[in-house]
C-alpha cells in the first residue's frame, strides 16, 4: 500500500474515494475533521522535539536526567511513566462539510506544519522508533507493532517517494524485546510463534493463516468481551510494512534482541557503527544517509 500519506499516489486513498462515490450517491455525508500541532511533550521534556545541536544547557541536563532515570526503571514502570505523559496538543483547525470539500483543507493544514523538503533519496535511512503508537497505548509495543511503526508508519512519512532509494537500507532504533501484553494482544503471541516461524511473506501468511486467526472463536470472544484487539489484527499490522519490505534491500534494528529480529526476518546490530558496517554490503562503504528525526512528526517531500 505505497504512498498512503501521499493521497494522489495512494491506493488506500483511491479506495476511500471509491467508497465515497458509492455511499455518497445514496446518503448525505457530513464530515468533521480536526488537526493538531506537533507539541508532543510538556515543556520539561521539550528537548525531545528539538535537534540535538539546538539544545541549551537546560535541555542537556533534562536529557541526561530522563535517559538515566528511564534506564534505571523496570520495563513495566517505564511503560507506565511514558504512557502517563500527556501531549499538550493545540488545535490548528476544525473543518466541517462534505468529505470532498473538507479533506483538502485538512491536508493543507497538516502539510503546512509537517512537510520538509528533501533533495533526493539516500542510500540509508535512519529512524528512531517511538515508544507508543496507535495500538499500544497503556500497553506493550511488541515486536510486530514495532515493525509496523518502523516500516509501516515512519518509512511512509513521505510525499512523492521514500527518503531511501529502491534497494537501500533502513536502520531503525528499537530493542525489539520478546514481550507481549496477553490481554491486549493475545493473537500477536500466536502470530509471532506460529506464523512468523513459517513465513514472513505477506502473501503466504494471508493465504495460509489469516482465515484461521480471523474466525478463531476464542480470539473473537476476547475481542468482544475483553480488551483484546481482533485475532486478525497482527496480520494487517504486518501488511502495513509490506511496501517498505519490498522497497528496501536490507532492514537493520539497532539495539535489538537478535532472536526476535531473526524471527521477524531482519538484522540486529548493537550500535550504529555496526549497522553501517552491515549496510555497507548492500550500499557500499560511502553511502548517503538521511535521518528522520521523530518527534515531531515530519513529512519528507523528496524531490
Amino acid at each position: 500500500m505505497p504512498a498512503r500519506n501521499d493521497p494522489a499516489n495512494s491506493a488506500l486513498h483511491h479506495s476511500f474515494h471509491g467508497m465515497h462515490d458509492v455511499i455518497g450517491g445514496r446518503l448525505k455525508i457530513f464530515t468533521v475533521e480536526t488537526t493538531v500541532n506537533g507539541d508532543s511533550f510538556l515543556s520539561a521534556m521539550g528537548f525531545l522535539s528539538k535537534h540535538e545541536w539546538e539544545w541549551n544547557l537546560a535541555d542537556k541536563v533534562g536529557f541526561l536526567g530522563v535517559r538515566h532515570g528511564i534506564r534505571a526503571m523496570p520495563p513495566t514502570v517505564r511503560r507506565h511513566v511514558l504512557n502517563a505523559i500527556k501531549a499538550p496538543y493545540g488545535v490548528t483547525g476544525v473543518n466541517a462539510g462534505t468529505p470532498s470539500a473538507v479533506h483538502p483543507v485538512t491536508l493543507g493544514n497538516v502539510h503546512r506544519q509537517q512537510v520538509t523538503q528533501i533533495n533526493g533519496q539516500a542510500d540509508i535511512g535512519v529512524f528512531g522508533v517511538p515508544y507508543v503508537g496507535p495500538y499500544n497505548v497503556n500497553s506493550i509495543m511488541n515486536p510486530v507493532l514495532a515493525m509496523c511503526m518502523a516500516l509501516g508508519y515512519l518509512f511512509n512519512f513521505y510525499l512523492n517517494k521514500p527518503i531511501v532509494r529502491q534497494g537501500g537500507v533502513g536502520i531503525f532504533y528499537h530493542p525489539l524485546p520478546n514481550a507481549f501484553h496477553p490481554v491486549h494482544h493475545p493473537s500477536y503471541i500466536d502470530f509471532f510463534e506460529e506464523v512468523l516461524s513459517v513465513t514472513t511473506d505477506p502473501a503466504q501468511m494471508e493465504a495460509k493463516f489469516e482465515a484461521e486467526f480471523a474466525h478463531d472463536p476464542w480470539y473473537i470472544h476476547l475481542y468482544r468481551t475483553s480488551h483484546a484487539f481482533h485475532g486478525v489484527h497482527p496480520f494487517y499490522m504486518w501488511y502495513w510494512g509490506a511496501h517498505a519490505m519490498q522497497h528496501l534491500g536490507d532492514v537493520i534494528f539497532v539495539g535489538a534482541n537478535k532472536k526476535t529480529a531473526d524471527r521477524l526476518g531482519f538484522r540486529a546490530a548493537p550500535d550504529l557503527s555496526s549497522a553501517l558496517e552491515i549496510a555497507s554490503h548492500t550500499v557500499g562503504s560511502s553511502p548517503s544517509i538521511t535521518c528522520l528525526h521523530t518527534p515531531p512528526i515530519t513529512m519528507a517531500d523528496v524531490r
